[in-house]
């Protein structure tokens, strides 16, 4: 009898927006419940951004953000986007679905890294603009004129966000620039 082994599961149906979407839902859960410390510290233990333990050696940190989420409402708004960016992964893949989602998540974090000062940040921002960027040069590449006027009106409303009190908008434009990157890399190597 074969055991259950990753490419079995990913072959069955399982794709990799529910394993992130699991993730985060899970990590939110344990973020807000229980009295063991405030959202925030218990973020910090699960793995959100933190400046000065990424500057001690934790850089797992800069990919793990991604499955931390505090705010009802960051959760859902990111978990909503995701699930309307699934079908990529039938156009990239789960592999390279998962390259440009989780790449996306660590380039935002580096651009925070690099030029922002602040101690904490939670999310999956990074990862949605770099698929949202990705969709966006698909759409340009292949010419889908319908698409393109939904989708940049999509991108100028995300980068309205962007200048919200409290946002990290280092980490949603090192995203796009990760997500556009990497989405050349694929279209040159397929």
């Amino acid at each position: 009898m074969a055991g259950v082994g990753v490419n079995s599961l990913f072959r069955d149906g399982l794709c990799v927006w529910h394993v992130v979407f699991g993730l985060c839902a899970v990590i939110f859960m344990l973020i807000n419940s229980g009295s063991a410390g405030t959202p925030l510290e218990k973020a910090v233990r699960l793995g959100c951004y933190d400046r000065v333990r990424i500057s001690r050696g934790q850089w797992w940190r800069i990919l793990t953000v991604g499955f931390t989420h505090i705010r009802p409402w960051h959760i859902a708004m990111n978990l909503y986007a995701l699930y309307n960016l699934r079908s990529l992964e039938d156009l990239f893949g789960h592999v390279w679905f998962a390259v440009i989602l989780l790449g996306s998540v660590a380039g935002g974090s580096l651009l925070e890294y690099a030029i922002s000062r602040t101690r904490y940040s939670v999310g999956l921002s990074g990862g949605l603009y770099g698929l949202m960027f990705s969709l966006f040069l698909l759409m340009i590449r292949y010419h889908s004129v319908s698409g393109l006027r939904s989708m940049a009106l999509t991108l100028a409303m995300n980068l309205a966000i962007n200048f919200m009190p409290g946002i990290a908008w280092q980490a949603h434009v090192g995203g796009a620039v990760t997500g556009l990157i990497l989405t050349q890399l694929f279209l040159m190597l397929r």
